[in-house]
């Protein structure tokens, strides 16, 4: 049946009460499918590669909200839009029957012991809010993304004068005084410190640490661009200072997806006033100049976490992988079509998907990515997204929260037969899906269904057995369905670049 759109102009709707509405509407009988989302470029591509992108649905800008569904014989356009509407005009008076504030002054008056704000706006909004907090001395973590440079910089030096954190904007997550903001995961207090310009990258190393018997005092997140020129490492500054000054911080763990050489020589000297031991992980950054500041340098976020754990005292290996041993998987390889030689890796943290770049172009494989631009097109051969990024997450929820795009993916690179290698990541935490291996293990079936055997799939399980999600169930999940899970994100993309050379070798 063909689908059935509606466009409702100028009507805004945020994108996790979008996907509530979307889930719920998609498992009503005689609903093959339905889709509410605003009207991004990225969501109208998505729309289209769903087979619902039709009519006034062409016509949408990232203001309106779309509708779009396909229905069964048995359920009527007629019938279907008057229950959807019933629905939405619920949830609208029940919206408004919440309790709340409508200004942040009035919030904090009557709440003057909250010392931080949490910031989750749409861009153009939420710059506003992170100054009038910063004025009334909070220190602020902001989530949102969209948030103009010169915003993110006269916001982070109001910040700085006033002696307070600014973390963010696009700040994924943060553990301030054993409580955790945003994706943070579950983990025991304790003497390790971080400063963070990568969102996944710091999940994933809080959890080897948690994972290997040692804890965090602090990690604080700046945001992705903290270290990259204009900002040159402004607030990371301000954070290693402050962890300098804290009592409970014994190592200092430092890391981003890339750093400006000015960067880089502002918070190794923070770290080095600090004389605090200090591990750095820079990913793009020269190892010459951590010689001067005494830092240990570390190539990899498991090697980060296995120095820090070691500056503490503790010695703890590093978790072993489950699932099919490299054998047994290159077995496997080995069986495969001869076309299927290409990595593809979909990843839903945006650090983990840089470190995987960086893996596997130490092995001499060249993949593209999305990491810096947006990919005008999908280029053939080695492909690692970024589904986290800007381009992807205008007006819908990050696919830590909804799988929807990744599991769209997944079809995807089933049905083309020159993918081998599937790699992706599976992260647990707050506010993360309740169940994302339980997405990926139905996205895999269905794709499975459709087209066969597939690739070979790997993937890294970030998390703790503490999260709510429960990393021992999300695990068996995976292994139930044949992933091979890796002992940490380095040794899963590592293993793929092994796997991807012997493909390379058999094929000449």
């Amino acid at each position: 049946m063909p689908a059935v759109t509606r466009l409702l102009r100028n009507e805004y709707l945020d994108s996790l009460v979008l996907m509530h509405l979307s889930n719920e509407v998609s498992s009503w009988p005689g609903v093959r499918q339905a889709v509410l989302v605003m009207g991004t470029e990225s969501n109208r591509r998505i729309l289209e590669q769903v087979g619902l992108l039709t009519g006034v649905a062409r016509t949408a800008t990232p203001q309106d909200l779309v509708i779009a569904a396909e229905l069964e014989p048995s359920l009527g356009e007629a019938e279907f839009m008057a229950r959807l509407d019933q629905r939405m005009r619920a949830r609208q008076r029940t919206g408004s029957a919440s309790q709340g504030y409508s200004d942040l002054v009035t919030a904090l008056r009557d709440h003057p012991e909250a010392r931080l704000v949490s910031i989750s706006l749409p861009g153009e909004h939420a710059a506003v809010a992170a100054r009038q907090a910063l004025k009334l001395d909070r220190h602020v973590f902001c989530f949102s993304q969209h948030v103009t440079l010169d915003d993110e910089l006269a916001l982070k030096k109001l910040a700085v004068e006033r002696g307070l954190l600014m973390m963010g904007p696009d700040c994924g997550t943060a553990i301030v005084d054993g409580v955790g903001l945003g994706f943070a995961n579950r983990v025991r207090s304790g003497s390790i410190g971080l400063v963070s310009a990568s969102g996944s990258g710091l999940q994933e190393v809080v959890c080897l640490i948690h994972r290997a018997g040692a804890g965090i005092s602090q990690a604080i997140g700046v945001g992705g661009r903290d270290l990259r020129a204009p900002l040159n490492g402004i607030m990371a500054e301000a954070a290693v200072r402050w962890l300098g000054q804290d009592s409970h911080t014994q190592v200092i763990v430092l890391l981003a997806k890339s750093a400006s050489v000015q960067a880089r020589r502002r918070v190794l000297d923070a770290a080095r006033a600090c004389g605090k031991p200090t591990v750095v992980d820079f990913l793009s950054g020269e190892i010459a100049d951590l010689r001067p500041s005494g830092a240990v340098a570390a190539d990899t976020f498991e090697k980060c976490a296995s120095e820090a754990v070691r500056l503490t005292g503790l010695a703890r290996p590093p978790s072993p992988g489950a699932g099919d041993s490299e054998v047994a998987l290159q077995a496997r390889v080995a069986e495969m079509p001869s076309s299927r030689r290409f990595v593809r890796g979909l990843y839903a943290g945006g650090s983990l998907c840089g470190e995987a770049t960086h893996i596997l172009e130490k092995s001499g494989i060249r993949a593209a990515s999305n990491l810096e631009e947006p990919l005008s097109e999908r280029p053939a051969g080695h492909l690692v997204l970024d589904l986290g990024a800007e381009e992807y997450t205008q007006g819908r929820a990050h696919p830590f929260i909804d799988p929807r795009l990744r599991s769209l993916e997944i079809q995807q690179a089933f049905a083309d037969e020159s993918v081998g290698i599937l790699l992706i990541d599976v992260v647990l935490g707050l506010g993360c899906h309740p169940d994302p291996a339980g997405a990926v293990v139905e996205a895999l079936q269905k794709a499975s269904d459709a087209h066969g055997k597939g690739p070979v799939v790997i993937a890294c399980l970030c998390g703790t057995p503490e999260d709510r999600q429960g990393y021992d169930r999300q695990l068996a999940r995976l292994l139930h369905a044949g992933v091979h899970v890796a002992g940490s994100h380095a040794a899963a993309a590592q293993l793929a670049a092994r796997l991807t050379t012997l493909i390379e070798v058999k094929h000449g």
